[in-house]
């Protein structure tokens, strides 16, 4: 059953190896480390970094409780916009420059949409979930965070069999998926641009 499962794997690292053809030493050292021996070390600290950036995010509730003492004070122009933030009014935000922070901690989770199941079978499918997530940075950039680039659909398709480190810097280079239909690549950019 394993030797089933593993042997698609072995054959898309196979191609994938062949399509990259590493040209020099540097190249061959620098794909080793994204990819091969170093990919473990690198991926550990990756998850060290966002369960730590997660640790310094303000927590929601801090938002709720920073409107109780606005109320209780009898400013109403306070309370009235500690409520519309807590409503995720960004007008609200916007005459309360002080009240920045609480949109964020509080819109956030709203804004989260539920992907879709033929979208999440493609993800799995081409094992994209391994470095991508829809709203959390994992190794390579959250889906929601592509989105804000507004690339288009044959944008993504051509980032995807031949991706452009320089347009990530901070992030791994991600391997050529050239395997991955562009059929399945569109339905995944429409997803994402409606991210």
């Amino acid at each position: 059953m394993t030797l089933k499962k593993s042997t698609p794997l072995a054959l898309v690292a196979l191609a994938v190896s062949l399509l990259i053809g590493c040209s020099s030493q540097e190249d061959k050292d620098k794909y080793d480390h994204y990819y091969g021996s170093g990919s473990k070390s690198r991926e550990e600290t990756a998850l060290v970094a966002l369960q730590n950036e997660r640790k310094n995010q303000p927590a929601p509730v801090a938002a709720t409780g920073a409107a109780t003492p606005a109320a209780a004070s009898g400013d109403s122009a306070n309370a009235g916009d500690s409520a519309a933030i807590g409503q995720g009014g960004a007008a609200a935000a916007a005459t309360n420059p002080n009240a920045e922070a609480a949109p964020t901690a509080a819109a956030a989770p709203a804004k989260r949409k539920p992907v879709p199941a033929d979208v999440s079978a493609l993800l799995n499918k081409h094992a994209c979930l391994a470095c991508h997530q829809p709203y959390d940075k994992v190794i390579g950039p959250a889906y929601a965070e592509v989105a804000k680039k507004k690339y288009t659909s044959d944008q993504i398709v051509e980032l995807v069999h031949n991706p452009k480190p320089e347009h990530w810097p901070g992030y791994p280079p991600m391997a050529p998926m050239a395997h991955v239909p562009k059929a399945d690549i569109v339905v995944i950019a429409n997803w994402i641009n409606s991210l």
